[in-house]
């Protein structure tokens, strides 16, 4: 089976180096590492070519033309993939040398590699590589998970070519990012499995598209959001604002799935009564305790 990596750069000189010397110390090699850069203006061009004279593998880059963005980025640079399986990779991350030889192995060990996504644990780390924390094991992945929550970090993801092909069924600009938009087609069209040893070190810095903080900080980063919002006169939830444009990119979800999406829709204009008989009977779950009890008052409010 060949493994493809699908590495998506913009002005990382500073610490692309580290992740392209970790994936070429892979126990499992790839086959083939592509690389599509967003219009860098710093070195990073110049290290990947350095690079492809000595890599264990082969080394294909693609310069866009113009800036296109995370997300959509990404997908350019899985449809030039020839592999069976393709990992996501950021600039920025340092993989553990056994994380491809153990994402082939749980996929290959669901009977359906095409249509399964691998993700793993995190190792949450600073500029200097040094620990911070690890990411928490989820208790619920799922599609009631993924309506609300992305576990699937994109720097721990690999997948088969049923999840690829069902990812660019849809346009870059209904997703919030990539990987959640994996997430969720996972859940609802394949099988996800979850590996609980962290096999990436997330580097934390100021210019990470996603990143963690602590829970104190981030209970309160998700209030001023929320707030925020509402003044602004935003309507609804981010998440559920996507998980509605899944539904609709999708035609052949499953009735039971697309009726857990119009059913949260449809109680945001709903009573208070059935606002509250769904906020303690939900059918969405976010995993960390205090953000699903946020996420029922914000069902019971209609704030969702």
């Amino acid at each position: 089976m060949r493994i493809s990596i699908a590495l998506c750069v913009y002005n990382g000189a500073n610490f692309l180096q580290m992740q392209l010397d970790s994936i070429n110390r892979q126990s499992r090699l790839p086959d083939e590492l592509v690389v599509c850069d967003d219009c860098s203006s710093d070195d990073t061009i110049e290290i990947l070519k350095a690079f492809s004279v000595q890599a264990k593998f082969s080394v294909r880059i693609y310069q866009n033309e113009k800036n296109l963005g995370v997300v959509a980025n990404f997908l350019k640079a899985m449809t030039l993939c020839t592999g069976e399986l393709i990992a996501l990779a950021d600039q920025d991350d340092i993989w553990s040398p056994d994380k491809l030889a153990g994402a082939e192995k749980m996929l290959v060990e669901t009977g359906d590699c095409a249509n399964a996504l691998y993700c793993s644990r995190l190792e949450y780390v600073d500029t200097g590589g040094m620990p911070i924390a690890l990411s928490a094991i989820p208790g619920h992945v799922d599609f009631g998970n993924a309506v609300v929550e992305n576990i699937a970090t994109g720097c721990s993801v690999v997948f088969g070519l049923g999840i690829r092909h069902r990812l660019l069924q849809a346009e870059p600009a209904v997703m919030l990012m990539h990987d959640w938009w994996a997430y969720l087609v996972a859940t609802a069209f394949g099988r996800v499995v979850y590996d609980k040893t962290p096999q990436v070190k997330y580097r934390q810095h100021a210019e990470n598209v996603a990143g963690w903080l602590p829970t104190p900080k981030k209970i309160r980063h998700r209030i001023r959001s929320l707030f925020a919002r509402l003044r602004s006169g935003k309507n609804g939830a981010d998440s559920l604002n996507q998980a509605a444009r899944f539904i609709d990119a999708y035609p052949d979800l499953s009735a039971e799935k697309r009726h857990m999406v119009l059913e949260l829709l449809a109680l945001r204009q709903a009573g208070v009564i059935k606002r509250l008989h769904y906020a303690f009977n939900p059918r969405i779950y976010r995993n960390n305790p205090i953000e699903n009890f946020g996420l029922r008052i914000m069902i019971l409010m209609g704030w969702h």
